[in-house]
């Protein structure tokens, strides 16, 4: 764990955190989950990451049993390119295998090469394509999947 991981803190959302968190989202991306879809409902697999008390991002599964999908994942854009958005999906999965998760699943941008690159450097594999999945801009997505021995 390098220097700057050491003070990251990955913590289980609450519901508290949710103003926070749709203002993450608002920066983070083009066209932001609304406010509305911050619910209770993504409380049991979602995880805050805090930096120095300060709420630096997140990321929300939704799955049954052994599977999860990732529905979302955001970093302040002024924290991004740090190594903490690994440092979010990596030590988040590990909490899901622990409680026997074994199949991961996500859905990507075809033009977010950095995050494509980040899943795969993780072991997820190209396994399909939604058509016209994305807006502001239009765009498809690149279905990725992982599977953990």
């Amino acid at each position: 764990m390098d220097a700057l991981t050491k003070d990251l803190l990955l913590r289980p959302t609450i519901v508290e955190d949710f103003p926070f968190l749709v203002a993450i989202e608002r920066e983070a991306f083009p066209n932001p989950w609304p406010e509305e879809a911050f619910t209770d409902f993504l409380l049991p697999w979602a995880w805050t990451l805090e930096f120095e008390h300060e709420i630096v991002g997140y990321i929300f599964y939704h799955g049954v049993c052994e599977e999860m999908v990732i529905i979302n994942i955001a970093l302040k854009p002024a924290y991004q390119g740090k190594g903490w958005g690994e440092y979010l999906l990596m030590k988040s999965m590990d909490q899901l295998i622990l409680k026997g998760v074994i199949r991961f699943y996500l859905d990507v941008r075809v033009s977010n090469v950095k995050a494509r690159s980040l899943y795969e450097k993780h072991g997820f594999q190209p396994i399909g394509i939604r058509k016209n999945y994305y807006s502001h801009p239009e765009e498809d997505a690149i279905v990725m999947g992982k599977q953990v021995s």
